[in-house]
């Protein structure tokens, strides 16, 4: 076997662990980032803000903010800050390549995908929370349900906001931090050093979205959510850019945060989070026109290449 070949699968699992480990060192350091600034803005002390940030405490007044101060600094350091770091020691590793610009179409593309996404993660839901695991893994099975359960709550109180400023604070928090940090670390640093290591770019793009899933700790919601996960790693495989599955992802977070709110206000009938509100013809249609749309995505992006070679 050509000792070149040995050598780049080498690089890219060096590549992985030191990503993996830079992410994991990035949180601890900007946990505590994160609880000092909490400190100041709100005033509560660091126990309170753990006790908080683990699903207890969210009467306590400051709490909502709090969290969601804790979750910036964790997001902006465990998948940007850190593994940033592997550029100085990396360089050729993680370079980019095959990057087009992005034109309308893309980003209209875009936009007309993350609305359809939201019937099709409701489809997907309905049927992912209908599988039944065998007996042998009833001790998963209730440990899961209680995560979601977790889960599932904490996301309601962290929408649920009182104030303008909560307002824009969980905006900026839920769908412009975490769309770029999340894409920035998955897409951009982990999906290429998977294709490296497997040679497939398709189990590269759906293998990071398995792991993307599995991080948010949701097993109910993983089938919908690894689909997007795929959608976007699709993104940025079709265009070597990775601001359109950012893009992707800070409006599929904004859409559903904003159908939330509305929903907790009584200003809209529609429960997004809720999947029992989407009928599955209509998901499986929408399913069939993302996939349409998707294909367009690409071939827009084929287009665009040829032009700007």
């Amino acid at each position: 076997m050509d000792d070149s070949y040995i050598q780049s699968k080498k690089d890219a699992v060096s590549g992985l662990l030191v990503l993996i480990g830079l992410c994991l060192l990035g949180m601890v350091v900007f946990s505590g980032i994160g609880i000092f600034i909490a400190k100041l803005v709100t005033g509560l002390d660091a126990v309170d803000i753990q006790e908080i940030a683990s699903g207890g405490g969210t009467s306590i007044p400051g709490s909502r903010m709090a969290v969601l101060l804790l979750q910036g600094s964790i997001s902006l350091g465990g998948f940007i800050a850190f593994p940033s770091l592997v550029y100085l020691l990396k360089k050729n590793t993680f370079k980019a390549t095959g990057k087009i610009n992005l034109n309308f179409t893309l980003l209209l593309l875009v936009l007309v995908l993350s609305l359809l996404m939201l019937p099709v993660n409701g489809w997907l839901a309905g049927w992912n929370e209908s599988i039944h695991f065998p007996s042998f893994l009833n001790d998963f099975y209730h440990w899961a349900r209680a995560k979601e359960n977790e889960m599932q709550k904490l996301t309601v109180f962290l929408v649920d906001f009182r104030n303008p400023i909560e307002v824009v604070s969980g905006f900026i928090v839920i769908s412009l931090i975490a769309g770029l940090s999340e894409e920035f670390f998955f897409r951009r640093m982990v999906q290429p050093q998977v294709q490296k290591l497997a040679g497939n770019p398709h189990f590269a793009i759906w293998f990071t979205a398995f792991i993307f899933s599995a991080i948010h700790f949701q097993f109910f919601g993983f089938i919908p959510r690894m689909a997007l996960g795929a959608l976007f790693g699709y993104y940025f495989y079709w265009t070597g850019n990775i601001w359109l599955p950012v893009f992707g992802h800070c409006l599929n977070n904004g859409i559903t945060l904003i159908g939330m709110y509305l929903y907790n206000r009584n200003m809209s009938p529609i429960d997004v989070e809720d999947p029992a509100q989407i009928p599955w013809y209509l998901g499986a249609v929408a399913a069939g026109v993302t996939w349409s749309l998707a294909t367009m995505v690409k071939e827009e992006a084929d287009k665009i290449r040829k032009i700007e070679k």
